[in-house]
């Protein structure tokens, strides 16, 4: 793949294309189509991905750093990618892979993560306002200070989740698994309980301790 080509701009489809471990940082990718490309170990730190297609792209292992994210990755891979703050607001990450992956200082508000899969996850003090996170899988993830206001949680895997001192308030967690999950001084101010799996969990300073 001619590498400088797309630096300046020749190529906006790139469904497919082979782009294991190239340095693609600093570019202006935004809305070009990557569709099931091979991302893995690619340097795309600070790269325009806004608007970009990247449905079932494999970023194993990719940096992102202080990329725009703003973009469609449903079903993509992003395990161990580095993501540190990446801008992924009102992206498409549902069904994505982002188990050990860097989230620290990264902005996912409003983004669309329902069935994705977050377990283990570090997200302390990440802006998850208002995101979609149905049915998401953040088992053991580390919550602790997030924001989560207006977040839809439905069903969504929190069990063993750290979730100290995060802001739930009108948040919807009916029906989410919390079993184990410490949420000790978490503000659940007008948050949907209805049908939510507290077993275990610590709620220590919290409205429903009282």
């Amino acid at each position: 793949m001619d590498i400088e080509a797309i630096r300046m701009g020749t190529f906006k489809q790139l469904a497919g294309a082979d782009l294991e471990d190239e340095d693609l940082s600093q570019m202006d990718l935004s809305r070009v189509n990557l569709a099931g490309a091979k991302l893995n170990g690619a340097n795309l730190n600070r790269t325009k991905l806004n608007g970009a297609t990247l449905d079932g792209a494999s970023l194993l292992g990719c940096q992102l750093v202080s990329s725009d994210l703003r973009a469609n990755l449903l079903g993509a891979n992003l395990m161990q990618a580095d993501l540190t703050a990446a801008d992924l607001r009102g992206a498409n990450l549902r069904g994505a892979n982002l188990m050990q992956a860097r989230l620290t200082q990264t902005t996912l508000a409003g983004a669309f993560l329902s069935g994705a899969n977050l377990m283990g996850v570090n997200l302390q003090g990440v802006d998850l306002r208002g995101a979609d996170l149905r049915g998401t899988n953040l088992n053991s993830a580390n919550l602790s200070g997030a924001n989560l206001a207006q977040a839809d949680l439905q069903g969504a895997i929190l069990s063993n989740a750290h979730l100290e001192e995060a802001d739930l308030r009108d948040a919807n967690l009916a029906g989410a698994n919390l079993s184990g999950a410490n949420l000790l001084c978490a503000d659940l101010t007008g948050a949907n309980l209805e049908g939510t799996n507290l077993s275990g969990a610590c709620l220590t300073g919290t409205p429903l301790a009282q």
